[in-house]
């Protein structure tokens, strides 16, 4: 407040509003919520407050910045009996519940722009798909591990990865996804090599992962992977959902069947010889 208020004195709301550093427009909102309704009107229906009302308006305020919602700031102007202290403590928790919120927001917008980084434009839907996907990564884990191996979802997460270690991998699987989304829209056929190129980088990588532990791989922990490979949307579709539209998951399935198929002939090849 800029300045006390002399007893008795009447204010409009202009001079309220420069007086206590509170706006015309927010005096006549809480008035309308029924927070603070000024002590008199005249015959026109100007507002006009007093001392007490800047009384008010402090409470208000006060509770305001103490993150009070306003039908808990009415409320407790309504029944001024009801014990703050305990409210402050009711509040206090709450506070500490929104901060642990924000800092994990925090945390997803810090790494997803650290995956996105030098990646070029990334468009809207499947930039919140990514988010998505941060904000419910232990859900996934655990809706998985109800579906395959243990060790094949932490292979998937990269689990006993430094966080520097697992970054670089992420960021590169994001930058082969989108190099691959981008070659699809320039028209570029699955076969071509600048497209393979990029297929086989991607399919190295998730080899890379799951290499180490397939071998380990009990018969039943095997069949199980097979049988989840055949099942077509067992997977969750709000947990996992899709951040690539169906031509471009048609586009990629061409060029991972290709890599298959030369996997193939290589591997026929070599085994004549």
């Amino acid at each position: 407040m800029e300045q006390s208020m002399k007893s008795n004195q009447k204010y409009g709301i202009g001079a309220f509003a420069k007086l206590t550093g509170v706006t015309e427009r927010a005096l006549r909102y809480y008035d309308r919520k029924g927070l603070l309704a000024p002590s008199s009107r005249n015959e026109h229906g100007h507002r006009f407050y007093t001392e007490q009302d800047l009384f008010q308006l402090q409470k208000i305020l006060t509770l305001k910045y103490l993150d009070f919602s306003l039908e808990e700031i009415r409320s407790y102007l309504e029944k001024p009996e009801v014990d703050l202290q305990h409210s402050l403590a009711s509040q206090y928790e709450m506070l500490q519940q929104k901060q642990r919120q924000l800092e994990r927001v925090m945390e997803t917008i810090s790494r997803m722009q650290k995956l996105l980084d030098g990646a070029g434009k990334v468009d809207s839907n499947m930039l919140l798909v990514f988010i998505h996907s941060i904000q419910n990564e232990e859900v996934q884990k655990e809706w998985l591990s109800q579906q395959m191996p243990a060790s094949v979802v932490e292979a998937i997460f990269m689990k006993g990865m430094s966080k520097e270690a697992r970054l670089e991998q992420e960021k590169r699987m994001i930058a082969i996804l989108l190099q691959l989304k981008e070659l699809h829209q320039q028209g570029k056929d699955p076969t071509e090599t600048e497209v393979m190129e990029k297929g086989v980088e991607l399919v190295a990588m998730l080899e890379g992962l799951l290499a180490p532990i397939m071998g380990e791989l009990t018969e039943q922990e095997r069949a199980q992977l097979e049988e989840l490979g055949e099942m077509d949307g067992m997977i969750d579709p709000f947990l996992f959902p899709n951040a690539f539209t169906q031509e471009e998951e048609l586009y990629f399935a061409k060029v991972f069947e290709h890599i298959e198929a030369l996997k193939s002939i290589t591997g026929g090849e070599r085994s004549e010889e």
